[in-house]
């Protein structure tokens, strides 16, 4: 133990050196991150320079239509003032192109812009009043205007342009010295966490190694918690008890002396136990893990439900040695699938159960019976004899039928007076076999009906449907297909209709037997 104790602690110094280690890796390579990510801000603020040089394109197209405009008054022919008059309107085009992109990238106010672009606009009238005048060769006029209208008007645009400029200029150097400053700043915030990360994790480390002193005194905390909460058992390859918690020791109500060394049977003691059993040995055996429900009929006759999950351990030879069973208590939910009046399951579990065995036949290639099962002409005997008699007829029938379930049967109650029983793995015959005698011994018990107008007492009809593997026919098919059984037996009364559904026919070809 103490060499056991002391391996670990090798083994934590060692965790927590690496893990210093990926710290000052994880430090260096934030400062290498930082530097980029600073870098990429400074790019990302060059922008202020996109500006500048745009503005310097503006500037550089205006002077060009200034320059061409004074061409123009002077051309000689209409064809050189077309040509002026073409790149004067291609330098334009320019122009608006720019304050586009400026609108864009600029930081400032939009107001000096604006009013910028604005002038542009107003000075098309002013270019158009000055070729309008050349083109009728009155050059001195045109000239004239050119001079003292447009070289004004010019001089006020370019100003503007140029304080659009500066402004760009100043933000730049403004950017550029924010940049150096958060640089130096995320750098000694890196140095400083960086710091403060390897002193706490050293902290950590002698407080853990402290700890480690406490192992043992956890360790069977840990186990007596376990061991009181968690149902949970450790079996032998065939099924014997090698070690059984407390908690399981409640829910099966015994002591673990009487259950060390016995056959466990996978907790499973219900009619179906046998079946369960091999079923999860044969899942066991191919080295597979095994999940389910099992029921457990305890002591005192209470029925118990529980989930369970048991998974095969290996020895060093990659050998079976033991099984590890896990179980959850599911017994409250399981009550609620139950028919409180007569403890069979209710039109919830049925459904359950049929989606479930419907799944089960397919893949085993088995045969599937549903029954549904009404009393006779129920709503008069209660009107006659009361709502108490009806319960407690109600409980009688479903005694008889919970007789008949067994590792291949289930039994509901669904309705009023409804019932339904899922038969597995039986042919037509056998079924007619088991629902015959079912409606003779429920007649049998002489319930008095004086309102049955078949007979004296109390009586059932029942319709039924077998399925084989062969049969294509859809889950959500079946109780429709039972149901027209029952409604032809109800015909007749105290009569059983068994069908063998049909694909290849418009209706199920139904044969009443009595």
């Amino acid at each position: 133990m103490e060499i056991r104790i002391k391996n670990q602690k090798k083994v934590l110094i060692l965790g927590f050196a690496s893990t210093i280690i990926m710290v000052v890796v994880l430090g260096i390579a934030s400062h290498a991150q930082l530097n980029r990510m600073a870098n990429t801000m400074n790019l990302l603020y060059s922008h202020p320079y996109i500006v500048s040089n745009t503005t310097q394109e503006i500037k550089f197209n205006l002077v060009s239509m200034q320059r061409y405009m004074r061409s123009a008054v002077l051309a000689k022919s209409d064809q050189d003032l077309d040509e002026l008059v073409s790149l004067i309107a291609s330098h334009e085009e320019e122009v608006f192109k720019r304050f586009d992109l400026l609108s864009e990238r600029f930081l400032g106010e939009k107001n000096t812009i604006n009013e910028s672009y604005r002038m542009v606009v107003q000075w098309q009238p002013i270019r158009g009043e000055i070729i309008r005048l050349a083109r009728t060769k009155n050059s001195p006029h045109s000239l004239a205007i050119a001079r003292q209208a447009e070289g004004a008007f010019m001089q006020t645009l370019l100003g503007k342009i140029q304080l659009i400029n500066d402004f760009a200029n100043k933000k730049a150097a403004s950017f550029q010295q924010a940049y150096i400053k958060e640089k130096q700043q995320a750098l000694w915030v890196n140095y400083v966490l960086s710091f403060f990360t390897i002193l706490f994790i050293l902290m950590l480390a002698i407080r853990m190694i402290k700890k480690t002193d406490q192992y043992e005194s956890d360790r069977c905390d840990k186990e007596h918690l376990i061991d009181q909460s968690i149902m949970l058992a450790k079996l032998d390859k065939n099924g014997v008890v090698l070690d059984i918690s407390n908690a399981l020791c409640r829910f099966l109500d015994k002591n673990k002396t009487e259950l060390l060394g016995e056959n466990s049977h996978f907790f499973d003691n219900s009619k179906r136990a046998e079946k369960v059993n091999n079923t999860i040995l044969s899942v066991l055996k191919t080295g597979a893990e095994w999940r389910g429900e099992i029921q457990y009929i305890n002591p005192e006759g209470k029925a118990c439900w529980a989930q369970s999950t048991i998974v095969p351990c290996y020895d060093k030879a990659y050998q079976i040695s033991h099984f590890t069973n896990t179980l959850v208590n599911i017994t409250n939910n399981k009550l609620a699938l139950i028919d409180e009046l007569t403890s069979l399951l209710n039109r919830r579990g049925f459904d359950a159960i049929l989606s479930r065995e419907f799944l089960h036949v397919q893949r085993d290639n088995a045969n599937l019976s549903l029954a549904i099962l009404d009393i006779d002409y129920f709503k008069k005997f209660n009107d006659l004899y009361g709502h108490p008699k009806g319960d407690e007829a109600l409980r009688q029938v479903s005694g008889l039928i919970h007789e008949n379930v067994d590792e291949s049967c289930f039994a509901f109650r669904i309705g009023g007076e409804e019932f339904a029983m899922i038969f597995v793995g039986h042919s037509l015959g056998s079924t007619k076999q088991l629902l015959h005698r079912l409606k003779d011994r429920v007649e049998r018990l002489q319930i008095p009906h004086a309102h049955n107008q078949v007979s004296d007492a109390l009586t059932l009809s029942i319709g039924a449907l077998v399925i084989t593997p062969e049969d294509n026919v859809e889950e959500r098919r079946l109780y429709s297909l039972a149901d027209k059984a029952l409604y032809q037996a109800k015909q007749q009364r105290n009569n059983v209709v068994v069908s063998k559904y049909q694909a290849s026919e418009p209706h199920l070809n139904l044969t009443p037997e009595i």
